[in-house]
């Protein structure tokens, strides 16, 4: 393999993959970068076997050919560069890089070894603009579960019916949902892993269009430049829709921004009593209380309108803020039922936004 290729464009591509490497794999294949040139396009490969991304570059060819190279190396070794271009050349399983002013050659591997990343043959559901999709994700994914025992937890469930696309995630003690309006006639459901939604979060830039492609098991995201390719977590859902509440007994409209700076301070004095804040709401302000043993307690009001009747609730003020943080609008509307009933909070602008906390016994 010979070839030459900007060096800024090698810098992404690199810098796009190099995150997948798993460093210190039993499996040392899987610590490497896979480089390779097919169809007049350079390829950059990386895998841990769950996911895999391929980048495709423009470039000068020479000669082709492939290798597979440590990834931190390589990527140490671009990051440090500051020039035009780099060449890239292999001879008895080294590759040497070099510009004008350096030159690293490194030990490589066989490409023969490398796991292959299979494309997915299957449906085309949706394209997305790439600014909606990262917004949406960045929403929800903070709600999933890391509890192995309940795998279906462990991701992110995509819901595609009648023009909409919804996102799910759930730990079972907070749920978030985001609704999209989007037009496609396909309907599909399926749980994308948490750790290929944060993946799916780093890589997207917002400029682009994304196409989701989707097989029986596994699921693809097809970037103008790159695509990442991802196992889909197998089973069945939780109806989650059931504990949505469908009335409640108290609501008010609080700002978004004076409601999160409130919680932020009044969880310095919950931390040691696991995260629990109070929250007691009367006809024209909020209470918002935090004791700690240690530090004291902290008391503040918030002015707004309560509709409905006096109330009081307690929540994990992680939770709350995690929730608080995904509103995008001025304004947020908190709703409950009872002490023991989960807490409905949602943008006051229709937004598509919804999160359900469950109480605290305090």
């Amino acid at each position: 393999m010979r070839i030459s290729i900007l060096l800024d464009k090698f810098k992404k591509g690199l810098n796009a993959v190099d995150k997948i490497v798993v460093s210190k794999n039993t499996l040392p294949i899987l610590n490497n970068v896979l480089i390779k040139t097919e169809d007049n396009q350079v390829i950059l490969s990386a895998t841990d076997l769950e996911i895999g991304v391929n980048y495709y570059l423009g470039g000068k060819i020479e000669a082709e050919g492939n290798i597979t190279v440590p990834g931190k190396v390589l990527s140490n070794f671009i990051n440090s560069l500051n020039e035009e271009k780099i060449s890239l050349e292999t001879n008895n399983g080294i590759l040497s890089a070099k510009t004008n002013k350096s030159e690293a050659n490194i030990n490589g591997m066989s490409a023969d070894d490398f796991p292959s990343i299979p494309k997915v043959v299957g449906k085309e559901i949706l394209e997305i603009d790439g600014n909606i999709l990262k917004t949406a994700i960045s929403q929800v994914v903070f709600s999933s579960s890391y509890d192995e025992s309940r795998p279906v937890l462990t991701g992110v469930y995509f819901i595609i019916n009648n023009n909409l696309l919804k996102l799910i995630a759930t730990d079972s003690y907070r749920l978030a949902e985001k609704t999209i309006n989007i037009p496609t006639t396909d309907n599909a459901n399926f749980i994308v892993p948490t750790k290929t939604i944060h993946e799916l979060l780093r890589i997207l830039s917002g400029n682009e269009k994304v196409k989701i492609v989707v097989s029986e098991n596994q699921v693809m995201f097809l970037l103008p430049d790159m695509d990442l390719t991802s196992r889909l977590i197998e089973g069945e859902y939780p109806d989650y829709e059931q504990i949505i509440p469908k009335t409640f007994k108290t609501k008010t409209k609080v700002s978004t921004t004076e409601l999160t700076n409130t919680i932020k301070t009044a969880s310095l004095f919950a931390r040691e009593n696991a995260n629990n804040i109070k929250l007691t709401f009367q006809k024209d302000h909020i209470l918002i209380e935090a004791t700690s043993s240690q530090l004291g307690n902290f008391k503040s009001q918030i002015s707004c309108e309560v509709v409905g009747e006096d109330n009081e609730i307690s929540f994990n003020a992680r939770y709350l803020l995690d929730a608080l943080n995904g509103i995008d609008g001025a304004m947020v509307n908190l709703e409950m039922i009872g002490k023991l009933n989960p807490g409905v909070i949602r943008p006051d602008s229709n937004s598509g936004i919804l999160y359900i906390i469950m109480p605290l016994r305090s």
